[in-house]
């Protein structure tokens, strides 16, 4: 079966390319190209009027690249004959002496599929919900089917170089402006085309016009300053070689046709393909997509339904769940003390809602549905015929004591999932008269933006509250994995190591911004001292010292976090390491307590000192069964905490280096230094013992 179809209207002489490939998605391979080219030469052939694409899919127009048809043959002489025979079928049907169109109601064009209208359509037909994106560099490439030039043409450079290198997948709402985008209800896409192909006959292809100019009016001088801006602010990380590799396409790319600046993209791409670090990427995206579902190993057959769900506590983490819960169909009381007081909070969800509204990122119809299925309340009561409550109150072990007891005593058998990033669930349940039924259910902030979620079984928790807590996480839409009780848990005692290591770094001699820009170079999202501010040095320091408390033996408060809480430099509105942004504030300087015994680190090894706090104590974490398995280790390490996804996670940074060099790297550091986060985990002995050096994940 030919994955383009070719049919022709004998009465209009237009002609249809319908796309259909094996699989719940539309992707590209071998085939499509093959079948697109053929159809291609058929609408020539009939001397068709125009062209219009649709999909045989109901949701996928085209989504880019079949992987697994790629990595059979992952190499880069491969990729190179592909990716150019993609590029001749494009271009084939732009040249074409008819106009192109495309039907798109509500369905995805990503990638590869993006690509494909951005070259060879002349109007895209879009209905609401309708998306559009290049996000290959989430995967560890970029794209390389003329992508990066062609959108460059009708967004401009700086738009271009924006969604490239953030990998954005955007509403097609956004592309209306441009003109290539014309949005229709729903149903009367077919119509619009016909009409629009048999008004614009003969019209030639914008990507072959020798008249263009820059939309957004720049020079080419300018167009390059852009590139080199760019350079800058997205290449810092050498092991994200897809980032330097788009940029340097598209610089290559300015005042070429398209053709040969699009050949330019393939010269780049083609390479990445045998780079460990992409490979890495590629791996971690089937981590994400097919091995994470498998990784849940409770009972789901066990779990108590929940089609309502409670929320006691609606500040922001509160409102979030409620968001997301509803969101997805579930029904949500959100508790209060007062009336007032969670009726507030649904106002704020709503409020927060509106910009997605108003940028066409969200319908209204589903921001109504929504607030609908958020009912408030102060009474308790509620939750008698509730199955499952989440708590998520302030970190205070005394009030989550007292609204569990308080919970339980009218509703015994509800399941109880605290939304905590700290403290034990036998602590939470000490008092408890069902202990069995409480369980953890971490939350990461923005809880409607991070995928994660961490689902902690406490030493008494049941099969079936943990099953009810997984089965609720998979229906809010959240990745779970399942951690063991213990302080900090996995992600924030793994996560707080990692800005505990920016402290010593800058104690030890490294100017703090420098930390942070190193940070950057080694791969993470955000440097650890620009964290200790964002997410809150309060939350940093009670943390730390649970930590400490807990576990004296792998965690040490470093004196210059604690004169800066006790000074009230704590971030979050107060007074940090940056203000007005990203601006170093150098009246934070003067809290640094400068250990003058210790050796200064070099550049390199202080970027590895921040990988190997966190890898260390990630299998610590496994020594402990805190942490399941290497890939729940990995995938929750990416998804919750910023561990560079240019590794895959902690397991493979390991597997990548070898057992034995990591354990021989983490002795020298501990012997050097003499900080608790470098005295190595048992498992890398075990491991060494058993001849383990590679391949963990």
């Amino acid at each position: 079966m030919p994955e383009v179809k070719y049919q022709i209207d004998s009465d209009t002489k237009i002609a249809t390319f319908v796309i259909d490939s094996a699989g719940p998605v539309n992707t590209i391979g071998e085939q499509f190209i093959k079948d697109l080219a053929a159809a291609t030469k058929m609408a020539n052939r009939d001397n068709v009027n125009g062209v219009i694409l649709l999909s045989g899919k109901k949701k996928s127009f085209l989504d880019g690249a079949n992987l697994m048809e790629i990595m059979k043959d992952g190499s880069p002489f491969n990729l190179k004959y592909i990716v150019l025979k993609l590029q001749d079928s494009l271009s084939g049907l732009a040249k074409s002496p008819f106009p192109v169109a495309a039907v798109l109601p509500g369905q995805t064009a990503l990638g590869g599929g993006f690509e494909t209208l951005l070259w060879c359509c002349d109007k895209i037909f879009a209905s609401p919900g309708t998306k559009l994106g290049l996000p290959e560099v989430n995967i560890g490439l970029f794209p390389a089917g003329g992508g990066p030039e062609t959108l460059r043409r009708i967004v401009g450079v700086e738009k271009a170089v924006d969604i490239v290198m953030k990998g954005q997948v955007l509403p097609a709402e956004a592309y209306v402006d441009t003109g290539l985008v014309a949005m229709v209800p729903a149903g009367e896409g077919m119509a619009e085309a016909q009409k629009w192909l048999s008004a614009n006959a003969g019209l030639v292809n914008r990507n072959y016009t020798d008249n263009w100019k820059d939309p957004g009016g720049l020079s080419v001088a300018e167009q390059k300053e852009v590139i080199a801006k760019a350079r800058k602010k997205f290449c810092a990380c050498a092991e994200k070689p897809y980032l330097r590799a788009a940029i340097d396409a598209m610089a290559d790319g300015i005042g070429l046709p398209v053709e040969e600046a699009s050949a330019k993209e393939v010269d780049y791409f083609a390479p990445l393909i045998a780079d460990q670090n992409v490979k890495n990427k590629i791996d971690f995206f089937f981590l994400m997509n097919s091995i994470a579902p498998k990784l849940t190993r409770a009972n789901t057959k066990k779990a108590v339904p929940a089609p309502e769900v409670a929320i006691i506590g609606a500040g922001l983490m509160g409102q979030g769940i409620a968001q997301v819960c509803a969101d997805k169909g579930i029904n949500v009381v959100l508790i209060d003390v007062d009336q007032q007081t969670a009726q507030a909070a649904k106002e704020k969800i709503e409020k927060g809602l509106e910009p997605l509204v108003q940028k066409g990122k969200w319908s209204a119809q589903r921001r109504d549905t929504l607030l609908e299925k958020i009912r408030v309340s102060d009474d308790y009561n509620e939750l008698k015929n509730v199955s499952l409550v989440i708590e998520a109150v302030f970190e205070e072990i005394g009030l989550k004591r007292k609204i569990l007891n308080k919970v339980q005593a009218i509703n015994p058998d509800i399941v109880f999932a605290s939304n905590t990033s700290t403290m034990q669930m036998q602590e939470i349940a000490a008092e408890s008269s069902r202990p069995e039924q409480v369980v953890g259910m971490h939350y990461f902030s923005p809880v409607p933006l991070m995928p994660l979620l961490e689902v902690i079984q406490g030493p008494q928790t049941s099969e079936a509250a943990l099953a009810t807590a997984l089965l609720s996480g998979q229906q809010q839409g959240k990745t779970c994995v399942v951690v063991g009780d213990g302080p900090g848990f996995y992600t924030s005692r793994t996560f707080g190591v990692y800005v505990m290591t920016g402290f010593c770094l800058a104690e030890l001699g490294l100017d703090p911004w420098h930390v942070d820009r190193l940070a950057l170079e080694a791969g993470f999202p955000q440097g650890p001292l620009n964290i200790y501010g964002t997410a809150g040095g309060n939350v940093i320091y009670h943390a730390g010292l649970n930590m400490q408390e807990k576990r004296p033996e792998l965690m040490v408060m470093p004196n210059t976090l604690i004169r800066m809480y006790e000074a009230g430099y704590v971030g979050a509105g107060k007074p940090c390491f940056y203000k007005n942004g990203m601006e170093p504030d150098e009246t934070a300087r003067q809290f640094i307590v400068s250990d003058g015994e210790r050796p200064t680190p070099d550049d390199e090894e202080a970027k590895a000192m921040l990988l190997l706090a966190m890898a260390n104590q990630a299998f610590h974490c496994l020594d402990e069964g805190v942490v399941k398995s290497y890939y729940s280790m990995d995938l929750a390490a990416v998804l919750g905490i910023g561990f560079p996804d240019c590794w895959h996670g902690p397991a493979r940074y390991v597997s990548n280096i070898g057992v034995k060099a990591t354990l021989s790297r983490l002795q020298a550091l501990y012997e050097k230094y003499t900080i608790p986060f470098f005295k190595p985990a048992d498992e890398f002995e075990r491991l060494a013992a058993c001849g383990v050096d590679k391949g963990l994940v």
